[in-house]
Formats: structure tokens, C-alpha cells, sequence
């Protein structure tokens, strides 16, 4: 089958563009990424004006596939840099305020009630998100914990937040 040959003779160009992007096995895109790799290299292959499996022309197309398959790379990564942060600013607690006097004391005075019903860590979250315009991953390195952690605490923040809802 010549899919097989192509990816056994030229299996080394997928490995090598893994490497360059700081991709190695064990990570969790590892098999992702090999996988767009092969796809793009059979295109490549397709699309090529010479035939890659011949030794003439292996120079030429290695320089062709490595050039898609680090293409590829780079718009995946631009794609799940964007879809994480989209997620991000997505699942955040979203509080309206109007700006009347009524509306801005019933919200100072909701504030305060939340305030002493939260925990340091969940005091710290709504500080970090809210008032430095942090992202979940930016929390969890300031405080070198995962972002599981922060999740926990904007759950816990949220839970003790429900009495908002109600009025």
C-alpha cells in the first residue's frame, strides 16, 4: 500500500516537526499532533508535483512535508490557544449591576455578606479573576496550584453566590 510506505519512508519528518514544537510522547497532544502529521503528510503527498516515494525526489518533498506539517502545527496550537481562551472568559460568573444609588448599596451590601462567607482561597480567586482581569490559568501559577484547584474554588464561590439569584 503505498500510504504505509509513504508513512514508514518518511515517518522521521513527522518525528522531527514533533520535536521542534516542544511535542514529545507522553504529553497529552502527543498522539493528536501525530496524528494531524500523518494527515497532512499523505496531502502532501497527493498535492506534490513529483512522486515522493521515488529517490530523486525525497530532498525536494521532505522540505515540502516538513513545511505543511509545521504549518498545521502552529494554526492547531493558534486554534487551541484561542478555544482555551474563549473557555476561559466563557464559564465566569457574570454579575450586571445597574449604576442607580439603590442598586450600587444593595450591591455593596450583597458584597459584604458574600465577603464573610467565603474562604481565603475563594477570597483570593474573586480578587485574582475580577479585579486583575486574570484568567483561570494565570491563577493557578500566581498561587502554584493546578487549575482543578481554582475550579474548585470558583465553585465554591459560586454555591455560596446563589443567594444573589434569589433576591
Amino acid at each position: 500500500m503505498t500510504l504505509t510506505t509513504l508513512l514508514d519512508q518518511y515517518q522521521g519528518v513527522i518525528y522531527s516537526e514533533l520535536k521542534k514544537m516542544h511535542i514529545y510522547p507522553g504529553s497529552q497532544d502527543y498522539d493528536d499532533y501525530f496524528q494531524l502529521a500523518c494527515i497532512k503528510l499523505f496531502e502532501t503527498y497527493k498535492t506534490c508535483s513529483c512522486d515522493a516515494l521515488l529517490e530523486e525526489n525525497r530532498y525536494r518533498f521532505v522540505n515540502y512535508a516538513s513545511q505543511s506539517i509545521r504549518w498545521a502545527f502552529l494554526d492547531q496550537k493558534r486554534r487551541d490557544r484561542h478555544l482555551g481562551d474563549h473557555e476561559e472568559q466563557s464559564d465566569d460568573i457574570v454579575v450586571a449591576v445597574e449604576t442607580g444609588f439603590e442598586d450600587e448599596i444593595a450591591f455593596i451590601e450583597n458584597y459584604h455578606q458574600l465577603i464573610g462567607q467565603l474562604t481565603i482561597k475563594e477570597q483570593r480567586f474573586l480578587y485574582d479573576r475580577f479585579y486583575l482581569n486574570l484568567t483561570m490559568t494565570d491563577i493557578a501559577k500566581k498561587h502554584d496550584v493546578s487549575r482543578k484547584t481554582i475550579h474548585l474554588w470558583r465553585q465554591g464561590l459560586q454555591e455560596k453566590a446563589q443567594f444573589l439569584k434569589k433576591g
